[in-house]
């Protein structure tokens, strides 16, 4: 994670000092050599970066220091944000004089980036004394990396798991009979079509893919069947010529022994003679590489096998099944609790009497359930069970978080590997996930939102930097850290969930920097000794003019979630201090528009606001249209809404505009129209009869590519102006991915509506007769006796929306 902060900086800095003539230099005239030097330090330091994060755990001085220079890193990332800022008013408004003060303008003017509203002025901001600050703090962690030596010089070795075999005691094995026997059958079927069947085990670290191609192995029916079984572990680095002799070695020693030349082609060729008198099975356990360029020549030669030859592979990585054209993939489904408590009790109890068990029973078996289903986790602490003796030791370990539990480590080791094997960049993505809470139903589109606002997503091309998080999110979702996949009727991926374990991974590696803090009533805070950057902060009661909390300066992600019983006045002295936030969330929070200005004027870096189910907000205040830098706006679910603000237009680097399931939102400004750096628009509501007064009308697209986003709108009026929709241009909005239309009125037909719109051939457009099913949700609120239940509309519309069958949908749902 280190070492992409570095990334970003340096990227960042280069583009500035290579044009000398941009704004950006002219903000640091007279502190060049300090911007040279600073950049110099970055590049020195990011060549050490990786080795040392895959030390910081195993390494105690390692781990400091990098605390450090993550540290500094933000510190520059704040420094490079004010600097994005002031070069973005300048653009804007030009220099400015700070004696002249306006209502809600901004005034930026060289080293200072400044905001003033009303009579406050936030305190003059020097870029150039604070570089020079960094530039000595970098000084000082390359000195400790030197001094203490830190980081060896050696070559950066592949961090990998001990080699597998297949030697086992299949008795210790517990709790995969049925699939065992569901593999075994494909294994031993002789009708197949396919020359050389590959199945894959598919599963995230610790689910006991190993465990469960070894009982398979040695089951004496596979042993009778083939007349080679060979058990191959391929873990990284990915070797094929190691992998070619270790094969030969176990087909005929003497020939690899033999050989003068042992390249992998004349081994190959070697192997490839020998397999076409054999019925083999080959067991690749632990298979992380996906590139064919590395199975091809491999996979080539196994083709030579006599008919009925198979391929197991086991792997955490869902693309290795895809590369391997795996005829059957086996996602690895998680343990119950009772095979948990097998397994835990098999290690904990391997030495104790009847009477010890007894007495113990009930607390091994609450331990067995933080196991989450994950037999590697059992027999962990299982084995840290063994050397604890009463029911106070383990009541203890049961009360202790798992991966503070002095085991965590090696619980966590698979999923360590698989964390290491990440880009950089994905690292910091995944960590990002310890912002939610355990079972949280993480929606993917506000997921790659939030990455774009903490900076993840920097691409040269600004319009793909959706499209690198969407590359992103299926990298970590093929490699098991995401589960529980909601699809649209695309099958696409519209939310998903981590496992409890993969959370708890994700706590274990940011532990001090991502927090999650409960408050009740008017008790007080403290995260400054904590180094807290992002805060998930859960309030009860708390009807206090402030809340006490300490440590909130350097936070960049507040997330809020409050029963209705705490005030809004609460959340002021909250926002005023937390002025380097770049995300603000707050969760079903009764706001009233009022509050949400009071607090939300200092945000100058705020790229992310979202107010999901905030039920005291009836219009979106127009404080909120001068935070210049947003990219996302998420109102979801906000039932009260009535109005946007009239100056949404300022929002010119608004990215995400969410209000859907709004049902009370009627008024929708124009100035939607000049949001041209969108790339996705849900739940609009547009008129099609003409574009006159203040309302949004089809014709105020024209301007709004979208690139590669989605258009979801719903069209009112009574009759269709064909120049509006001439206006809208939409045959030349070649990268929406898709545009779904509602029809709300009794007097527009479809086939008028297909014309109006003009769409290419390709274009995907979904039309819906909004008053059809209008119609027969009236009927079944009539039939349920139901009266304005705004509940059952929205998931009267969120049943059209996912094509599902009426009938079958009120017999479920409602």
């Amino acid at each position: 994670m280190a070492e992409a902060i570095a990334s970003v900086i340096l990227e960042q800095l280069t583009a500035i000092t290579i044009d000398k003539a941009c704004e950006a230099w002219s903000l640091v005239r007279g502190a060049e050599k300090e911007v040279k030097r600073l950049e110099s330090n970055f590049k020195a330091l990011q060549l050490e970066l990786e080795g040392a994060e895959e030390r910081e755990y195993l390494d105690k001085r390692v781990k400091h220091w990098l605390d450090k220079f993550k540290d500094v890193s933000y510190d520059m990332e704040d420094v490079l944000d004010d600097w994005e800022t002031a070069v973005l008013r300048l653009q804007t408004h030009g220099v400015e004089s700070t004696s002249s003060v306006s209502v809600r303008k901004w005034k930026v003017c060289p080293f200072i980036s400044c905001f003033s509203t009303g009579s406050q002025i936030v305190k003059r901001y020097d870029i150039a004394t604070k570089i020079k600050e960094i530039n000595e703090e970098l000084d000082q962690i390359v000195n400790d990396k030197v001094r203490f030596e830190l980081i060896k010089k050696e070559a950066k070795q592949h961090k990998q798991r001990l080699e597998t075999t297949s030697f086992v005691d299949v008795s210790e094995l517990i709790g995969r009979d049925a699939v065992k026997e569901d593999i075994i059958s494909i294994l031993l079927c002789e009708e197949r079509n396919q020359t050389l069947p590959t199945i894959t085990i598919v599963g995230m670290g610790g689910t006991g893919k190993t465990a469960l191609a070894q009982l398979i192995y040695n089951d004496s029916r596979i042993q009778a069947h083939f007349s080679k079984t060979i058990w191959i572990c391929a873990s990284n680095p990915f070797d094929q010529t190691q992998i070619a002799r270790a094969i030969l070695a176990d087909l005929d020693l003497d020939a690899l022994v033999s050989l003068n030349t042992p390249t992998l082609q004349n081994i190959l060729r070697i192997i490839a003679e020998k397999l076409k008198a054999i019925k083999f099975l080959f067991v690749f356990d632990d298979v992380w590489t996906d590139r064919d360029q590395d199975w091809e020549p491999l996979k080539a030669a196994f083709k030579y096998g006599m008919l009925g030859s198979c391929i197991l592979v086991t792997t955490r990585n869902e693309s290795v099944a895809r590369q391997m054209e795996s005829s059957e993939v086996v996602p690895l489904e998680l343990l119950s609790e009772k095979i948990c408590w097998l397994i835990l009790a098999q290690k904990a109890f391997s030495r104790r009497n009847r009477m010890s068990r007894e007495k113990l029973e009930d607390i091994g078996r609450e331990i067995a359930k933080k196991c989450r289903g994950l037999p590697l986790a059992a027999k962990t602490l299982g084995s840290l069970l063994q050397n604890k003796q009463g029911r106070e030791e383990w009541q203890n370990v049961l009360n202790s978080v798992i991966w503070k539990s002095g085991f965590g480590q090696e619980i966590f080791s698979p999923l360590l590997l698989s964390y290491y094997d990440l880009p950089s960049p994905i690292r910091q993505c995944l960590s990002y996930c310890a912002i939610f809470p355990n079972n949280y139903t993480i929606s993917k589109y506000e997921l790659i939102q939030r990455w774009m606002a903490q900076g993840y997503l920097n691409s040269n091309d600004n319009a793909r930097r959706e499209l690198k998080g969407e590359e992103y999110f299926e990298y970590l979702a093929a490699r098991s850290f995401f589960q529980d996949f909601k699809k649209d009727a695309y099958e696409g991926i519209v939310s998903c969930k981590m496992h409890d374990m993969v959370h708890e991974f994700v706590q274990f590696l940011t532990e001090d920097r991502f927090v999650t803090e409960e408050v009740v009533g008017n008790s007080t805070l403290d995260l400054s000794s904590r180094k807290a950057r992002h805060l998930r902060l859960v309030i009860q009661n708390c009807k206090s003019s402030t809340l006490c909390i300490d440590g909130l300066e350097k936070l960049r992600s507040l997330v809020v979630a409050s029963d209705e019983k705490t005030s809004g006045d609460a959340l002021q002295d909250l926002l005023s201090r937390s002025k380097l936030l770049r995300l603000l969330e707050f969760d079903s929070f009764h706001l009233r528009p009022e509050e949400i200005v009071r607090g939300i004027e200092n945000l100058i870096h705020l790229r992310y606001l979202s107010l999901i189910s905030c039920s005291g907000l009836e219009s979106l205040p127009e404080a909120v249209c001068e935070l210049i830098s947003l990219q996302s706006l998420n109102l979801r679910d906000c039932l009260n809404l009535k109005k946007l603000a009239v100056g949404i237009s300022k929002l010119i680097h608004l990215r995400y505009l969410c209000i859907k399931d709004c049902p009370r939102l009627a008024y929708y400004p124009k100035g939607i129209g000049n949001l041209t750096s969108l790339e996705t628009l849900s739940g609009i509501q547009m008129r099609i009869d003409g574009s006159d007064g203040d309302q949004l009308s089809i014709g105020d697209l024209e301007k709004l590519d979208l690139l590669g986003g989605n258009l979801r709108v719903e069209l009112i009026g009574d009759a269709i102006d064909w120049n509006e929709f001439k206006r809208a241009k939409l045959h030349k909005k070649m990268h929406v991915k898709r545009m779904d239309i509602w029809i709300c009125s009794k007097n527009i037909t479809e086939d008028e509506l297909v014309r109006a719109l003009n769409a290419p051939s390709n274009f995907p457009v979904v039309l819906f007769d909004y008053q059809k099913w209008f119609d027969s949700y009236d009927a079944c609120l009539k039939r349920l006796n139901v009266r304005e239940n705004i509940r059952v509309a929205l998931l009267v519309q969120q049943a059209a929306l996912q094509f599902v069958d009426w009938a079958e949908f009120f017999g479920k749902k409602i």
